[in-house]
């Protein structure tokens, strides 16, 4: 089964919670989960309760992983100072190529309904692009999804004083998506394993040139 990191910065611990419920979500489909933290870089020493016994992400999480879920809040519009100091330490791996044809999806909170959550999810998706990822948005194809959340292109959440309201439709829409997300990361570690030849994943395989082709 697919193996998935969830990574999340998180100080009032809406995010965490949405970690959690993510994890839910994906194990229920057999995948085998992570879930990491990033360091706080914005307010260090406001260290929270629910970062307690959560590890922090690492490189070999990120090599592990089939698929990455990203979870950040918004601040003043932008996705948090932590989660960009996380993306920022491992472009180098990135370039690497240690990211390529992983899945990739977004989530995104913040405290008022139009306070960035659509920016924060397109910045990030903007992250998956550039590592090389399979991104995989919730799309408006369900109309359940688009009713509960609402955003096509990841999933975000409003809070209520720091916390998630409804824990109940977030554990819904968090179902809805995890499991196609679960079922396109199978597919895609199924497919790199059947297109290997001679020790080389065709989807890594080096594309021809235009000139190349056509000469």
């Amino acid at each position: 089964m697919a193996r998935i990191l969830i990574v999340y910065s998180s100080l009032s611990g809406a995010n965490a919670m949405l970690a959690g419920l993510a994890a839910s979500a994906l194990g229920a489909t057999g995948a085998e989960v992570r879930v990491r933290r990033v360091p706080e870089v914005a307010f260090p020493g406001a260290v929270q309760p629910a970062a307690d016994g959560v590890k922090a992400v690492s490189a070999d999480d990120l090599a592990w992983a089939d698929g990455f879920v990203l979870s950040s809040q918004s601040h003043t519009g932008l996705l948090s100072a932590s989660i960009k100091a996380f993306i920022d330490a491992h472009h180098d791996a990135a370039v690497a190529g240690s990211y390529l044809n992983k899945t990739f999806t977004a989530m995104a909170t913040s405290a008022f309904a139009h306070a960035g959550q659509e920016r924060v999810v397109d910045e990030l998706n903007a992250v998956g692009a550039a590592w090389g990822c399979i991104l995989v948005p919730p799309s408006v194809a369900s109309a359940r999804l688009n009713v509960l959340n609402g955003n096509p292109y990841g999933l975000s959440f409003v809070l209520e004083q720091g916390r998630i309201p409804d824990t109940d439709a977030a554990r819904e829409v968090l179902d809805a998506h995890l499991h196609r997300f679960a079922a396109i990361t199978d597919a895609m570690v199924a497919l790199s394993a059947a297109s290997a030849v001679g020790g080389e994943s065709a989807l890594n395989r080096r594309i021809p040139t235009a000139a190349e082709v056509f000469s």
